[in-house]
């Protein structure tokens, strides 16, 4: 080979050694770009999947009814579904017991979560539990809880209890709504006497108790001295008093008389909407939510609503402003979940899910929503009773003046002296002596 065709040969492997280099560089740099790809997006989705991160928010409230607990059931499920930013976390309180004992165990843990429903607020937010819900949505609610010049409770809703009659057996004995607490005795005779039990109670559960019981606190003490709880607090009247024994009377006839479903102490609050539809019992003291249960077994059932008159003929209807939404000091120290949660008592508030839930549970709005209820539905009858009731009452036993931890026991020695354990003066003591113990701070 001449010195001229080893120059080009040279030049050529030359110019391939180069070429093949460059080559190199180039997949090289085409292969950092493209690792730096697949890293930039993976750390890009890591940095989504933790900006999307939902809120957590636990909601703790009372099992109050059925209708109740199905309601703000359906209220979370369609508020995640709408805000796929937020979970809301709850748990059914249920217990044969009454529902502050649930709350002091769950303080106890360290679990009271941030949205809880309470009764009386005040007691939670004297000792620090509570955080201030703003203005903004406390305006949109007739009814709040304030303590100390700030807001720490919004009413969820407003409900009464009265008693749910089956107009069938009613007309089938000829029996009208009372207009005297005698009348309401007569009926109860003449249904017992036709083979009818005429009242069903749900003794098992502790917490069905407080129908008939705070009805005759109602009627028997609180016509006398509206102030009668904070006077029992100072000293100045008490559970052995006249007007307690009579209310306590009043409680222990209906059993004595046979006008009580002779399973009423092993009962549940559940089982009574069977009974009637059964016809075993003609009427229950509950709510309106109960209505949904007894329709739910038999469509073709038609209903009544009226309140248990006084002797004299007054009508006091219960109004129940006992049901409270409060944000926890936790969640409010929590920038993220305070909005959150304030985010969620915005949505339910507003119209179409509030309507909705006051609808399902039988109660009224605090809102200044109005109700369309069905025409000559059990509802209307409700409202229309409550509306038209000479007084309506809202202190019952179990708010901010009775002693924590007095109401389960006067619940239970309530079901003993019905069930004839006690006398009703031996029992009343006991009572008294309950309501002494838990003042001191003491087991009752």
């Amino acid at each position: 080979m001449d010195d001229r065709k080893k120059i080009k040969m040279q030049n050529l492997s030359g110019k391939m050694v180069g070429f093949i280099l460059l080559l190199c560089l180039v997949l090289a740099a085409l292969c950092v770009a493209l690792v730096y790809d697949i890293f930039a997006d993976r750390i890009a989705a890591s940095d989504s999947e933790s900006a999307a991160e939902p809120v957590e928010l636990e909601l703790v409230y009372a099992y109050q009814n059925p209708r109740w607990n199905s309601a703000i059931e359906s209220v979370i499920q369609e508020f995640e579904e709408t805000h796929t930013d937020i979970v809301i976390n709850y748990e059914v309180n249920y217990e044969d017991n009454v529902y502050e004992d649930i709350l002091t165990r769950r303080i106890a843990r360290g679990e009271l979560g941030d949205i809880v429903q309470l009764k009386t607020p005040e007691a939670y937010a004297e000792v620090g539990l509570l955080g201030e819900i703003p203005d903004t949505v406390a305006a949109e609610v007739s009814s709040v809880y304030t303590y100390d010049g700030k807001i720490y409770g919004v009413g969820a809703v407003e409900s009464t209890w009265g008693i749910l009659y089956n107009k069938t057996l009613f007309e089938e004995y000829g029996l009208e709504e009372p207009e005297t607490y005698t009348d309401f005795l007569e009926l109860c005779q003449i249904l017992k006497d036709n083979g009818i039990t005429p009242i069903g109670i749900g003794g098992s559960d502790l917490w069905h108790m407080e129908f008939w019981v705070n009805h005759f606190f109602h009627t028997d003490l609180l016509t006398a001295d509206a102030d009668w709880l904070k006077k029992c607090s100072a000293g100045e009247v008490s559970w052995t008093d006249a007007e307690a024994v009579t209310m306590m009377n009043h409680l222990y006839d209906l059993c004595a008389n046979g006008y009580v479903n002779e399973s009423w102490l092993t009962a549940t609050d559940t089982s009574l909407p069977y009974k009637m539809t059964e016809g075993e019992i003609a009427l229950i003291y509950t709510g309106p939510w109960t209505a949904a249960a007894i329709a739910k077994l038999d469509d073709e059932i038609e209903l009544g609503w009226f309140y248990v008159p006084d002797e004299s003929g007054t009508v006091y209807a219960a109004d129940n402003l006992d049901t409270y939404w409060s944000i926890t000091a936790d969640c409010a120290a929590d920038e993220e979940k305070y909005e959150a949660a304030m985010t969620f008592l915005t949505w339910f508030y507003s119209d179409e899910v509030y309507a909705e839930l006051c609808e399902a549970s039988g109660t009224f709005p605090l809102t200044d929503l109005v109700l369309d209820y069905e025409e000559e539905s059990v509802l209307q009858d409700v409202w229309e009773a409550f509306q038209s009731a000479d007084e309506t009452v809202s202190v019952y036993i179990g708010n901010e003046d009775t002693p924590e931890e007095f109401e389960k026991s006067m619940l239970e020695l309530v079901r003993q002296i019905m069930d004839g354990d006690y006398s009703v003066e031996t029992g009343l003591q006991k009572i008294q002596d309950a309501w002494d113990a838990s003042a001191a701070g003491g087991a009752s």
